[in-house]
């Protein structure tokens, strides 16, 4: 679709809109939402500042973002641009007030390790406990109904591994259009997603449109970001000294209040045992009988996950090695209990990986589901995942090309397979370098089917409110609009090219405003004619200029932002293949915007590698009018 002329109504009436938003900052509800025109012409919009932040910083905030959608969103329908966490500015041609809209996900990072902070290396699972429960804390807080605002702070105190006392500050808020329900099922679906998109980082943002977190080392909300005291307790009365009577009432209340919470926890218990007796009688109807391991099998084999036969770990857990009694080894991939991937994603593992049989697709060899460990038995690949050798030096400068090439070609063959050639079609949606495995002959397997989506064979695209995956890897119409497809992956193989080729992996954001992301060199340099000072130098000059000009061209290919540009796998195959295939010139990819850090005056001092000073969501293209 073509993008409308600059002086349509349309266009007009968006100025007009965001023009109104940026005059109506002083407003001290931090909320303003207004329209403009009327039919096919009318504009929505709205601004949302967190409630916190100072009168100065909201008005300069949305004037900033106001200024970006006109740079980075020209001719759009519906734009979303956050400025950090502190303001939200979007507009659309349909009403969208009192709707909640939890994607796209939108998240920064402090750039340091939270292991590094916490000194909480060998105790993850803990702390993420800590976090997880002080947020859901802060959002019932946020949506009891108690205040007229849904907003909420929240710190706690976690010990770390040297014994030393941590603080931990969160903060969550909603738009005050959305219903308390809503609120709380937004923040429901962020703080879920929490595990998986911030990435074990000390400190860490997720915007959505409707509903933001927040977590960090320091104090960084209310008027002064270095006063520790959370902003929710200024809004509480002056305590006054209790009567006799007074405190009778207060003893007999919290009596009763702690006796309906053993009422509550009883009932709760008793549901949640009844649901999981059900949904595991459900799991023992499927037929993989004969993959079922006995739990003492495989802790025997693991020597009760012991450490030192630790593989790694991730979103969804730990991996381990293991040996059975008859001498072959074993990696068993161990479901956290603060795993983003619940019983549902386990039986989709399970039933899927179980038919598929392809010498690029990891091999399920069992699995084992007690009431207190969920675990999936699955071959051991020595050379462990792809982006070991990535980030390593070392083992990145072993890796000639021959075998990049094998390894790329390879994963091809795998995604091929799940889209077209086995009698199931399935859409990965996580594809990326640690979820490649590596054989003894370093020939390539996909892994990790946690979030894989069985399509029916004329289906081509499906939508969801829940985005899950990992940024960098995300094509740009599932993390805007939740839409995914055969497609989606092949945006995802399209960064796996690029990073093999190159030797590095993509950051979903540059770290500062001087330096270029790995889609942005890729682009550049295959622009300028140039498309060879991409490889990886470390490689010498054993290595083959038309396979590597092919790589890098189809891993533009695939991530142009119309997916319908991007190639099919069977496409890619046949070119990697030798045979005749004319790939056509690739268009820009999708970059999200990024900026200078310190023009927001309230942050100043946080260090975020998210620099992304402008996020921006442009879902649909304006139809010609």
């Amino acid at each position: 679709m073509t993008a409308v002329g600059s002086y349509s109504r349309y266009h007009n009436n968006t100025n007009r809109v965001l023009s109104y938003l940026a005059s109506n900052t002083s407003r001290a509800n931090r909320f303003y939402n207004t329209s403009v025109g009327s039919g096919r012409d009318k504009v929505y919009g709205l601004f949302f500042c967190r409630l916190d932040v100072k009168d100065a910083a909201c008005k300069k905030c949305v004037s900033l973002a106001r200024d970006a959608i006109g740079v980075r969103c020209p001719g759009k329908k519906e734009s979303t641009v956050w400025y950090y966490d502190q303001c939200v500015v979007h507009y659309s041609d349909k009403s969208f007030l009192g709707t909640m809209r939890d994607a796209p996900m939108i998240p920064m990072w402090n750039r340091q390790n939270s292991h590094d902070i916490w000194n909480v290396t060998n105790n993850m699972d803990a702390f993420t406990k800590v976090l997880l429960d002080t947020m859901w804390k802060a959002t019932i807080n946020a949506t009891d109904g108690r205040i007229d605002r849904k907003f909420a702070t929240k710190e706690a105190r976690f010990v770390g591994n040297l014994s030393n006392l941590n603080t931990l500050y969160t903060l969550v808020e909603c738009t005050p259009d959305i219903s308390l329900k809503d609120c709380r099922r937004c923040l429901q679906m962020v703080i879920g997603n929490t595990s998986e998109l911030c990435n074990v980082k000390a400190g860490c943002t997720l915007m959505c449109p409707n509903c933001n977190m927040r977590y960090d080392i320091y104090p960084f909300y209310g008027d002064d970001a270095n006063s520790k005291a959370p902003l929710f307790a200024l809004i509480k009365e002056k305590p006054q000294k209790a009567t006799r009577k007074q405190k009778a009432i207060l003893i007999s209340t919290i009596t009763a209040a702690v006796l309906a919470l053993i009422i509550f926890f009883g009932v709760l218990f008793y549901v949640c045992r009844r649901k999981s007796k059900k949904e595991l009688a459900g799991f023992n109807d499927i037929e993989v009988e004969s993959l079922k391991f006995d739990l003492s099998t495989i802790r025997t084999a693991t020597n009760s996950f012991s450490d030192d036969r630790k593989l790694g770990e991730g979103g969804f857990g730990e991996v381990f090695r293991g040996m059975l009694d008859n001498g072959e080894e074993v990696a068993v991939k161990r479901l956290s209990k603060f795993s983003r991937q619940g019983i549902s994603e386990f039986k989709t593992e399970l039933l899927l990986v179980a038919e598929l049989q392809h010498r690029n697709l990891v091999k399920l060899l069992g699995y084992s589901l007690a009431t207190e460990e969920t675990l999936l038995v699955y071959e051991y690949l020595p050379n462990s995942s792809l982006d070991r050798f990535l980030t390593d030096p070392k083992k990145s400068a072993s890796l000639d090309w021959k075998t990049r090439f094998k390894i790329i070609s390879g994963i091809a063959r795998g995604l091929l397979y799940l889209h077209e050639d086995s009698r199931l079609k399935i859409i990965h949606r996580d594809l990326k370098a640690s979820n490649v495995l590596l054989d003894e002959d370093m020939n390539p397997k996909i892994s990790d089917f946690g979030m894989a989506r069985l399509f029916k064979a004329d289906e081509t695209q499906r939508n969801t409110s829940r985005i899950a995956g990992t940024f960098g890897y995300m094509a740009p119409e599932y993390v805007i609009a939740g839409h995914y497809s055969a497609k989606s992956d092949v945006y995802s193989f399209g960064i796996l090219v690029l990073e093999i080729v190159s030797g590095q992996l993509n950051n979903f954001f540059r770290l500062n405003g001087n330096e270029e992301s790995l889609l942005d060199r890729a682009w550049k340099l295959w622009d300028e004619g140039s498309a060879m000072k991409l490889v990886d130098s470390r490689m010498g000059d054993d290595i083959s200029l038309e396979e590597a000009e092919k790589c890098i061209h189809i891993g533009l290919l695939c991530i142009q932002e119309d997916a319908s540009r991007r190639p099919r796998m069977a496409t890619i195959v046949a070119a990697f293949n030798g045979d005749s295939v004319i790939l056509p010139r690739p268009t820009a990819p999708h970059f999200f915007a990024a900026g200078a850090y310190s023009e927001i005056d309230d942050y100043s001092g946080i260090d975020l590698s998210a620099s992304a000073f402008t996020a921006t969501s442009s879902t649909t293209e304006m139809d010609p009018r």
